[in-house]
């Protein structure tokens, strides 16, 4: 009897430590919001300190693909001038590349001539000074791959590419670049994409324009990054010391460059992977760029924001900047475009119109529900790295969002290769409800997702055809292609 007393003790015990289990799990799942002291990451497939690139995921659920991007932003992210151990990770004041400042631009590989680029291992990626670390910027462009100072500085398609410059409170300008791994560049490189001709005689002959898939296995897939970089001018400043930093050469063609220094404020990360045929949209941005829209609105946020201050102060347009616009003052609201284009010489800002200090707010706070628990999961992220390297800039960079899909549809299966617009049901978060932006790549178009524009990105149609646009797999490096010279 006492041996089954105490087995009764015992098993009443483990059922009221479960019944108490489950009701605070489900309280859990009840609440809106997370805990960001969780004991546990939410997600099946936490990010590890690895500079090893996942191919793809194997969990379909938003949490998942959340920690999915923090791996890869981990990986993206190692010195490739060191040993790669975590204890170095993200250290301050170190201008060495990363992984994927190494990738190619798009600048480099489309050449406006249309000729072929050299093989992957044997081109002269950014043209790194290994004594220096100093690459070349041949034209960060977001809409033409062309130099243009106006379309160059232009964010990711703007409402009008001549005044979308963005500049930090203090009116130092942000410059943009997109790359692209080695997968997609020798999908182009192999099928003779470079050249927007073939481009188009490959589609009208029925082949599709279909960038390689990640798997789980040890194929890595086609990935591009577009990068935003704010010039900085007093590098010495402590506060940079919260930031990856780089140094590069802004050219103008190829000869009229000069040495500045940049901070990494926002990263894009698309991936087309297996599971998601449609791409795994990822982005990035620093924890200092800007205020919340609903902290602005309640009052004074204080003076800690690189893109927002509370001290903004009206400025007189010059009349040689005006060209016809209405406003005779630069504007205090947030999220305006400039008012006018900049002006530049061989390159280089100079003149009267030059860049002054654009305020910036999150419109849609970063999510931290069950459903969709980024801020939890930044923080554990932030957590993982300071335990690594205390001092590591990586601590202060946010996850904003992930865009994916719960019912991928890969449209290249079918017969008949894709025109006009690509799908853009079952994408999560719904665009509708909760638009994924970066304040520092889509500042004045917040209310759009990723998905909304590049769904319907196409090759580029030579001109005098007046066949159909055909469709480029969700990707606007195809249309940057020229054709090539006769």
């Amino acid at each position: 009897m006492k041996t089954s007393t105490t087995y009764q003790s015992k098993t009443t015990a483990i059922i009221r430590s479960t019944a108490a289990l489950i009701l605070t799990t489900a309280t859990a799942l009840l609440t809106a919001n997370v805990s960001a002291t969780e004991a546990s990451w939410p997600c099946l497939n936490p990010p590890t300190m690895s500079s090893t690139v996942p191919g793809d995921t194997a969990v379909s659920d938003q949490a998942g693909v959340n920690c999915f991007a923090w791996q890869q932003f981990i990986a993206m992210n190692w010195n490739t001038q060191k040993p790669k151990t975590a204890a170095a990770f993200g250290e301050p004041g170190d201008y060495a590349p990363v992984e994927f400042e190494t990738y190619i631009s798009v600048s480099e590989f489309l050449k406006k001539d249309g000729s072929k680029p050299p093989p992957w291992n044997e081109r002269a990626f950014a043209e790194y000074d290994k004594e220096e670390d100093i690459r070349k910027m041949y034209g960060t462009s977001k809409v033409n791959v062309d130099f243009d100072p106006n379309s160059d500085l232009a964010e990711a398609f703007p409402v009008d590419k001549t005044k979308a410059w963005l500049a930090d409170k203090n009116g130092n300008l942000v410059w943009y670049e997109v790359l692209v791994n080695e997968d997609e560049y020798n999908y182009f490189y192999d099928n003779k994409f470079y050249d927007s001709t073939e481009q188009y005689k490959a589609a009208k002959a029925g082949r599709h324009i279909n960038l390689p898939k990640g798997d789980l296995g040890n194929k890595t897939g086609a990935m591009e990054f577009k990068a935003a970089w704010l010039t900085v001018t007093n590098p010495e400043d402590k506060k940079w010391r919260r930031y990856k930093m780089t140094k590069a050469n802004i050219c103008s063609g190829q000869t009229q460059c000069k040495t500045q220094h940049f901070a990494l404020v926002g990263l894009h990360i698309i991936h087309k992977t297996t599971a998601q045929a449609s791409w795994i949209w990822t982005t990035f941005e620093h924890q200092d760029n800007s205020p919340d829209m609903t902290a602005v609105e309640k009052g004074p946020v204080g003076d800690g924001y690189t893109f927002y201050t509370d001290n903004c102060q009206q400025q007189l347009i010059s009349p040689a900047c005006v060209n016809g616009n209405i406003d005779q003052q630069t504007r205090c609201d947030v999220n305006q475009p400039p008012a006018y284009g900049l002006s530049f010489v061989d390159g280089q800002l100079a003149g009267q119109c030059r860049p002054y200090g654009i305020q910036v707010a999150r419109q849609f706070p970063l999510p931290n529900t069950n459903e969709n628990p980024v801020v939890a999961i930044n923080k554990m992220a932030h957590k993982m790295i300071t335990q690594a390297n205390s001092d590591s800039v990586y601590q202060y960079y946010n996850l904003v969002n992930v865009l994916w899909n719960d019912s991928p549809v890969d449209e290249n299966k079918g017969d008949t290769v894709p025109v006009d617009s690509l799908s853009q049901t079952g994408f999560r978060p719904n665009a509708d409800a909760f638009p994924v932006a970066n304040t520092v790549l889509e500042t004045y178009i917040q209310s759009a997702t990723c998905v909304s524009c590049h769904s319907a990105a196409t090759i580029n149609t030579p001109e005098g055809v007046n066949g159909p646009d055909f469709a480029s797999d969700y990707s606007f490096i195809f249309s940057m292609a020229h054709p090539a010279s006769q």
